[in-house]
């Protein structure tokens, strides 16, 4: 039986998917493209169709990510439940991929200058993205004062996400307070 035709797009998502099997599972430089082909059912040849280069996957797989964010944006800049509904479900395989494949990401950044700029570039979306929401949302107007708080919650959330396979499941009741109340004084209603 005939397989249905795969349009381009559907082709660059198989090949970003395969590509982020074999990151999460190796790591960006161990991450070969003839298995990378092969989880995709390709030859390499033809990735080389769709991207000219690993550097160009990993463009890819930031982007996506970065729309991933923004549209989650809304919710994570919600104070309620923050710490709940942002970290105890880190049990997940989902949460374990996402969080081996941003630690990835921003190690080779921190290694390749091309990959640092993708990478500020995103981290520069979203941070307007999140200015426009807290701008809407809460009590403040003040741009500097915004991207302030913005980046202390990105360094907390950075700083947790990294570190979560370390804490034990579900946070302490005292944990959900001090939350809240950091919540509260970075987002004042």
């Amino acid at each position: 039986m005939n397989k249905p035709p795969v349009n381009e797009q559907q082709r660059r998502q198989q090949i970003i998917d395969a590509f982020i099997v074999h990151v999460v599972e190796k790591g960006f430089h161990k991450a070969s493209m003839a298995e990378v082909a092969k989880t995709a059912e390709l030859s390499v040849g033809q990735i080389y169709r769709y991207f000219a280069h690993k550097e160009s996957i990993i463009r890819a797989v930031v982007e996506r990510k970065t729309e991933e964010y923004m549209e989650m944006m809304e919710d994570f800049i919600e104070k309620k439940d923050w710490l709940a509904r942002v970290f105890e479900q880190k049990n997940c395989e989902e949460f374990r991929i996402e969080r081996i494949l941003n630690m990835e990401i921003k190690a080779e950044a921190n290694r390749s200058p091309a990959l640092a700029k993708i990478q500020a570039d995103a981290d520069r979306r979203l941070t307007e993205h999140a200015k426009n929401i807290v701008r809407q949302r809460y009590a403040l107007d003040e741009d500097a004062d915004i991207q302030a708080r913005i980046r202390f919650l990105v360094a907390l959330t950075d700083g947790l996400f990294h570190r979560s396979a370390d804490y034990a499941e579900p946070f302490s009741q005292q944990s959900h307070q001090l939350f809240e109340h950091m919540l509260n004084e970075l987002f004042p209603d």
